[in-house]
């Protein structure tokens, strides 16, 4: 059973594309289970701690103060190790999944953030297959700030710096993969929506499952807005309107500019046109961001050591206070 991994930016389209491959009987999907962002947690674990801890005589021997009467942790547990114990706890919860369909051929994780731990998941899982879905980054910024503002609770970026720098971490994040594994797939979510059943069938065929054009369009058809929008598994205002340039309507030229400025060395490559004339030279408003940004973030530092300094003063006083 292949398992798979939708990847990329958040609101690019991720979701629509587990659906559409959710309607083939050997596709099983699940989405934001969020394993392996829980399961990396034990790689920190074995750099900081399992170096540091030691097993006190491993072998029994009776003297207890030899020399090589203690272990590191890390020494008993190396990676080469506890990387296929990870494997088979993530591969253990996917198989689970796809064992729901009886003849299912291959298990979806669709959490767009795996894109950033494709080295660790492959650590654990070697045979893990990538499917990168990508979408111009002015419409998935205005997604993104909608959701922010509605059922995200400003989870994602507000602000089109923010923005950009957000859609590019996550896109060269997957980038990156093909250079990890050849097992990756990518498609833009405006060549889907000009010919779904097309793309769609060329994903089918990279994961080695026969569907026929019928199927596919059958598959797009059950995806659309409408059938989606009434599926009280997602929250209010998931579903918006699809197409391929609504950022026109929502973003301002002026926004529209600056991200294209900053995002023109990826969008070019992909196909994303510049609307306007790119800038010269560095928009002030980039460096006034910054400057801005760079400046509270040195307040909260100072907040924090203050906050800090503070409590340790007065819980000392505190506790030497109850000594007897």
């Amino acid at each position: 059973m292949k398992r798979v991994f939708i990847v990329g930016c958040p609101r690019s389209g991720s979701t629509w594309t587990s659906f559409m491959l959710s309607q083939h009987a050997q596709v099983a999907t699940f989405q934001h289970a969020m394993i392996f962002a829980y399961l990396e947690s034990m790689h920190r674990w074995h750099a900081n701690k399992a170096e540091r801890n030691f097993i006190i005589n491993p072998r029994g021997e009776d003297d207890q103060g030899g020399e090589h009467n203690y272990m590191k942790l890390a020494d008993a547990v190396p990676l080469t190790v506890l990387n296929p114990l990870l494997g088979g706890v993530a591969g253990g919860i996917m198989d689970r999944v796809g064992d729901l369909r009886d003849q299912a051929a291959a298990v979806v994780d669709k959490t767009p953030e795996n894109g950033r731990q494709a080295q660790f998941i492959l650590d654990v899982l070697p045979d893990a297959h990538f499917l990168h879905v990508v979408r111009d980054p002015r419409s998935v910024f205005c997604s993104l700030r909608n959701a922010s503002k509605s059922w995200a609770s400003w989870q994602f970026p507000t602000h089109p710096i923010d923005g950009a720098r957000y859609w590019r971490e996550d896109v060269e994040a997957a980038f990156r993969i093909p250079e990890l594994t050849p097992n990756y797939h990518q498609v833009r979510y405006e060549d889907l929506l000009e010919d779904g059943p097309a793309e769609l069938g060329r994903i089918m065929e990279w994961l080695g499952i026969e569907a026929d054009e019928a199927w596919c369009a059958k598959a797009v058809s059950n995806s659309s807005k409408e059938k989606l929008q009434p599926n009280r598994s997602l929250p209010a205002d998931f579903v918006r309107k699809s197409s391929k340039a609504g950022w026109r309507d929502e973003l301002s030229p002026r926004d529209a500019r600056l991200m294209e400025y900053m995002l023109a060395d990826l969008m070019e490559p992909l196909g994303y046109e510049a609307s306007q004339r790119a800038h010269r030279t560095p928009p002030l408003r980039l460096g006034f961001h910054d400057g801005v940004r760079k400046g509270l973030s040195s307040l909260e530092r100072g907040a924090r050591r203050v906050t800090q300094l503070a409590h340790w003063r007065w819980v000392g006083r505190k506790l030497e206070w109850l000594e007897p």
